[in-house]
């Protein structure tokens, strides 16, 4: 369980530093530097994360999203399930396109964009503009909120657009069989205690994936949580595709 120990340090740290970072890496900031001309230093960091996602899936979700941090703090304080609303999952798909074509059509309607990684830094500490404090106070209230009311990584599962993006890369290369980070599985050896699905953040239906031999679920997060809790150890990561 070392890995897991790790995983959750670095998600911790990752929502503890998040006053610094939030500037750098939030998708509402860099589509207001996109609306006023502007690339801010968060399109530069979703760009080089969708494509570290061709190599290594979901990874970030699962080891250093500080939203995803923010989750499982609450989940462990707390303990509420995901609650299955499925009217809800399609919201997500909903917003990423509307995410996508906006960041487009901001892109477009720019035409000679600037690049200032320092956008709404205003002074303070953290040196921050009004307008930033507003977002990040009002993003941590709703995931907050959320995963009180839907349960764990309820965020994840129904709102957020960055992960129908993740789920997007990482579906093209399973099918293309890219050279990357995935599950594999032994059926044949699984007891069928069911701790894989207890300890997954996503709420999968682990036992399930496993018996089918079909381990590549785009909600995946590739946490490890499953491979390190399996008493038989029947879950394991892999790098190459063999048939």
């Amino acid at each position: 369980m070392k890995r897991q120990q790790i995983r959750s340090a670095i998600l911790i740290l990752s929502f503890l530093i998040m006053s610094v970072t939030f500037v750098y890496i939030s998708p509402v900031i860099m589509m207001m530097g996109l609306s006023q001309g502007v690339i801010a230093a968060g399109l530069i960091f979703w760009i080089l994360m969708f494509i570290l996602a061709f190599i290594f899936g979901r990874s970030f979700c699962g080891y250093a999203c500080p939203t995803g941090a923010e989750q499982m703090i609450i989940d462990r304080a707390v303990k509420i399930n995901i609650r299955p609303v499925p009217y809800l999952r399609p919201l997500k798909y909903l917003f990423a396109i509307l995410w996508v074509g906006s960041i487009t059509l901001l892109t477009i309607a720019a035409g000679n964009l600037i690049f200032n990684p320092l956008f709404q830094m205003g002074i303070g500490i953290p040196p921050w503009t009004l307008a930033t404090y507003v977002v990040f106070y009002a993003i941590l209230l709703v995931v907050f909120a959320i995963a009180l009311v839907l349960g764990r990584r309820g965020f994840c599962n129904y709102f957020c657009p960055m992960s129908v993006v993740f789920m997007v890369i990482t579906k093209i290369k399973d099918l293309l069989r890219i050279p990357s980070l995935h599950l594999k599985a032994q059926p044949d050896d699984c007891i069928h205690c069911k701790k894989c699905d207890t300890s997954c953040p996503m709420s999968l239906s682990v036992e399930e994936m496993v018996k089918s031999d079909r381990m590549q679920n785009p909600e995946c997060i590739l946490c490890g949580s499953c491979v390190d809790i399996c008493p038989k150890q029947v879950i394991r990561f892999a790098w190459l595709w063999k048939k």
